[in-house]
């Protein structure tokens, strides 16, 4: 009886451990190569990309390459070692990432982009909002806010960077129908809630009669909202920013910036993880490029925006 009741637990056990390895096996596996995990709005992309792709039945691996062009590489080679089935990539630096991008296609593994293009390589389909727009629109609010007149600061993203571009080119062609409107400085801060600060104090020491800052994203704005707050004048000048982070939604919500704009991340990562689970499939994109659609967030419609 005792030797029945051992073969017995015996088949069960080697049937719960053959079933488990089985589901391993079929578990497909896609790699997340992202540029840093300390902006707010790659976290929220990691998040809902890991929750859809769990709803998917698909292990998203995250790989965070902390803004470093090399470790991004690296990363995406340790990733076709891996054998992951799709591969997507937010690069640090759309030209500096393309060898990559080439190795993965020699590997036959196919390739997303988010939020940031490779510049050189076969890329299955691209997520993406329209910056041109994003900084159109945040110059429309500014020249309603100031009445078409004023001082405005700029700060930009990484240089190079289609974004960073594509944000100022939108909003120069904005400000330059306003002659009364004047951009007296515009540089880089790197997308860095810090340097977004240390570059604000100094222009605020260069430009006492500043009216607006334009910052190409929320982090920047925070850092300006910082600095024109430490010398007591962030009641005097405008800020705007993109991205509709928390901290942004938050300190529109106090008054501290005017106006950022809503790129939905979430959706973004989440149609990412989608296209991605389609390939894993064998069906094809229908479109190479896919825009996500943005909306201003001021102070009339930040309540039901913000969690």
């Amino acid at each position: 009886m005792k030797r029945n009741l051992f073969t017995i637990t015996l088949i069960v056990l080697l049937s719960i451990v053959f079933a488990s390895g089985l589901a391993f096996a079929d578990e497909h596996k896609v790699g997340f190569a992202v540029s840093t995990l300390s902006n707010p709005f790659f976290v929220s992309m990691r998040d809902a990309g890991t929750e859809r792709a769990e709803e998917l039945g698909i292990d998203l691996v995250t790989l965070d390459a902390q803004d470093d062009v090399s470790k991004q590489v690296s990363q995406i080679q340790d990733l076709i070692v891996r054998k992951v089935d799709v591969l997507i990539v937010n690069p640090v630096d759309s030209d500096a990432i393309s060898l990559a991008v080439q190795e993965a296609n020699r590997a036959n593994i196919p390739v997303i982009t988010v939020t940031r293009p490779a510049n050189n390589g076969e890329v299955e389909q691209h997520f993406d909002v329209d910056n041109k727009e994003c900084g159109s629109m945040v110059a429309n609010k500014l020249v309603e806010d100031l009445d078409g007149k004023g001082d405005v600061a700029i700060l930009e993203g990484l240089p190079g960077a289609v974004s960073t571009e594509d944000r100022q080119k939108g909003f120069m062609e904005v400000v330059d129908n306003h002659e009364d409107l004047e951009v007296i400085t515009s540089l880089t801060a790197n997308y860095s809630r810090s340097e977004g600060y240390s570059v604000t104090e100094d222009i605020i020491e260069s430009n006492p009669n500043l009216d607006a800052v334009y910052a190409h994203n929320d982090e920047m704005a925070l850092g300006a909202v910082r600095a024109l707050s430490a010398a007591n004048k962030l009641d005097q000048v405008n800020v705007y920013g993109i991205d509709a982070i928390d901290d942004a939604l938050k300190a529109v919500q106090n008054n501290e910036m005017s106006a950022t704009i809503m790129q939905q991340p979430k959706l973004q990562m989440e149609t990412a993880v989608e296209s991605a689970n389609k390939l894993i499939n064998g069906e094809t994109l229908d479109e190479k490029i896919v825009y996500i659609p943005v909306k201003l967030i001021d102070k009339d419609n930040v309540d039901e925006n913000i969690n």
